[in-house]
């Protein structure tokens, strides 16, 4: 890694301990055994820093949502696996992402005094992700890949399946396989049979 990515590796991995508010520029330079300056030669502040790390994030986001929307127009069916497939993905490709657990864990620190923390979180946890669902399964029900709801919520349920997964096993530890594969096991048996009773 170059030297800006070192600094965003090491100090996401310091914010995600002790939050970003309690750990200072001369702290993630002193882990780096470099002098500010070198920080301050690739980002303004701290707050440059964080805004880099979310960005990270977010173009993530948009790689997997581009990649997901160019396979399903294409596609005639979901079968039941694809379903499994999409969904351990999300779990293991953007809840379980480094970048992405690391940042929920310093903002599970922050959002209980910061407001705006708190609204990041949310926003990466639930909004965006159910937004996205919740037009994946619109699409579905009118190309008839899905019954039509009769009022469920096929998005909330989907995704509170995969949430539940995470929270219940990986959340502070996805850098352990075993609670990885627990989380996925779970999300595969659940979605297997949430999609089963739906699937036209």
């Amino acid at each position: 890694m170059n030297n800006k990515e070192n600094m965003l590796a090491v100090a996401l991995d310091l914010f995600s301990k002790k939050g970003s508010t309690a750990v200072s520029v001369r702290d993630i330079c002193g882990a780096l055994n470099l002098k500010e300056s070198a920080l301050y030669y690739h980002f303004k502040n701290k707050q440059d820093l964080l805004d880099a790390l979310y960005q990270q994030i977010l173009d993530l986001i948009e790689i997997m949502r581009s990649q997901f929307d160019n396979a399903f127009a294409l596609a005639t069916q979901v079968s039941t696996q694809e379903m499994v497939m999409v969904s351990c993905g999300f779990l293991k490709d953007y809840l379980c992402n480094p970048v992405v657990s690391k940042f929920i864990s310093m903002l599970s620190i922050e959002r209980l005094t910061d407001s705006k923390a708190n609204e990041v979180y949310n926003k990466l946890i639930y909004h965006m992700p159910l937004e996205q669902c919740e037009k994946v399964f619109n699409k579905m029900e009118e190309r008839s890949f899905v019954k039509k709801s009769a009022g469920q919520n096929y998005a909330q349920i989907y995704y509170a399946i995969i949430l539940n997964a995470y929270n219940q096993n990986v959340y502070g530890q996805c850098e352990n396989p075993e609670a990885i594969e627990k989380a996925l096991l779970q999300v595969s048996t659940q979605i297997e049979e949430f999609y089963s009773l739906i699937k036209m």
